[in-house]
């Protein structure tokens, strides 16, 4: 099974980011690195295998007060096999 490793970039209704923040915090494999007052958040997503990875951004998806989670990189290693996908 491969790991990989994303980076999301996040969008919250501004008045809930902290709330935000918070949920996105307590998801296995979630790191949040920064956070505007805006409502812009910058995650990584550490996870073992696509679906995981999917199964995630929908649950980010479904936080109230987000408005949008966007996956804007993905790592994959398999093995002694790396390869790295940037998403458009």
């Amino acid at each position: 099974m491969s790991m990989n490793i994303c980076g999301v970039l996040v969008r919250a209704r501004p008045e809930r980011r902290a709330a935000v923040v918070r949920a996105l915090e307590a998801m296995p494999g979630v790191e949040v690195h920064a956070a505007t007052e805006d409502g812009r958040i910058v995650v990584t997503l550490e996870r073992a295998g696509r679906a995981g990875v999917a199964d995630t951004l929908s649950e980010m998806h479904n936080v109230e007060g987000v408005l949008t989670a966007a996956l804007v990189y993905e790592h994959s290693e398999t093995g002694n096999e790396t390869e790295a996908e940037p998403c458009d």
